[in-house]
């Protein structure tokens, strides 16, 4: 599914990595409580797939989906303009689908309305792409336990879990507060204690270290990508633990 920050394009080097570690240490219980658009939960194998995130219209589009609910047709500008104005008026799965499939960038009615746009590429049908990548992605939803949680409200114990935070000066969702990254890297150090935990973002303290880099394009609108830098972090405590010596 769309989202921004979307995992999707790196997903192939990321799940490979919390898969060996949920395989290494025999813990049953995967968590995501940054799920975004599920764009690594769905290739992740485990005998339980937990998936939040504080945005109840993105979780209620979720369960829609993975209940197999019936996606909606092209979406014009005037039905956008007044889900986003008035969004508690509509079904949350509803509003979920508007905001994140029909803003562009999958920006939950940040990016601006996103249908069929002339691009130097030719005719793109942004909504129709969204539809079919939610199609694409329905079955590998089935089993997956979605909550709507903030991720600070979580206490878990012998989990391994991926950590998907807006990233440290980019642009991030509006929401009723600014994102305390000083609090989510304490919180990462407490749950590394007993649990596996494995954090994307571009720079961490110096008790994480990388176990994966990456050079990706980040896109800025329909014909403009600027070059940007993934890494995938653990704390140092972990590596200990587990006898594993980073290859980065």
């Amino acid at each position: 599914m769309k989202y921004m920050g979307s995992k999707a394009k790196v997903a192939r080097y990321i799940v490979p990595i919390i898969q060996d570690h949920i395989d290494r240490s025999g813990f049953e219980t995967y968590l995501d409580p940054f799920c975004g658009g599920c764009n690594i939960i769905d290739k992740i194998r485990a005998p339980q797939r937990i998936a939040s995130d504080c945005n109840k219209y993105l979780i209620a589009l979720l369960q829609y989906i993975q209940d197999g609910g019936e996606l909606p047709g092209y979406i014009e500008r005037e039905e956008y303009a007044a889900v986003r104005a008035n969004r508690d008026a509509y079904p949350e799965w509803y509003a979920g689908y508007v905001g994140f499939v029909c803003s562009y960038n999958g920006r939950f009615f940040d990016g601006g309305y996103s249908g069929k746009t002339q691009t130097t590429g030719g005719l793109r049908d942004y909504q129709d792409e969204g539809r079919r990548n939610i199609e694409a992605q329905r079955k590998d939803l089935e089993g997956v336990i979605f909550l709507h949680k903030d991720y600070r409200a979580w206490q878990p114990s012998r989990c391994v879990i991926y950590l998907d935070p807006p990233y440290e000066g980019t642009k991030q969702y509006k929401a009723l507060e600014p994102f305390n990254h000083s609090e989510l890297w304490q919180v990462a150090r407490l749950w590394s204690r007993d649990n596996v935990v494995l954090v994307s973002e571009q720079q961490a303290p110096e008790d994480f270290v990388p176990v994966w880099i990456h050079e990706v394009s980040r896109t800025m609108n329909q014909n403009k990508t600027v070059p940007s830098t993934e890494k995938l972090y653990i704390a140092k405590e972990v590596l200990e633990r587990e006898g594993i010596t980073p290859s980065v």
